[in-house]
């Protein structure tokens, strides 16, 4: 018989490198940190006119389980096949992590 968790949606964290380009120039790359189980609650969604474009937000709530390796600000979390920025987390006995698309 299974058992039922809170953490039962899969999300990686990725961060953000510079890297050399081919011109000597920096870019920006994401290398995953790590992948893992977390517990992912919508909190909102908005649609606004913005320069005469309307732009679509969604705003999450994720937890996961502290680890040696945790988010920070230059983090990003994958989910659902979108890219979503961290606005703002905190490392108490569990990862707690406000997200936006």
């Amino acid at each position: 018989m299974s058992r039922l968790t809170k953490y039962n949606k899969r999300v990686t964290v990725q961060q953000s490198t510079q890297t050399k380009g081919e011109t000597g120039g920096l870019t920006n790359a994401w290398t995953t940190l790590f992948t893992c189980w977390a517990k992912v609650v919508p909190a909102s969604r908005s649609k606004r006119l913005l320069y005469g474009e309307v732009v679509y937000n969604e705003f999450y709530e994720v937890e996961m389980k502290k680890r040696v390796t945790n988010v920070d600000a230059d983090c990003r979390i994958l989910y659902g096949g979108n890219a979503f920025q961290i606005l703002a987390f905190t490392v108490d006995d569990v990862v707690s992590v406000d997200i936006i698309r």
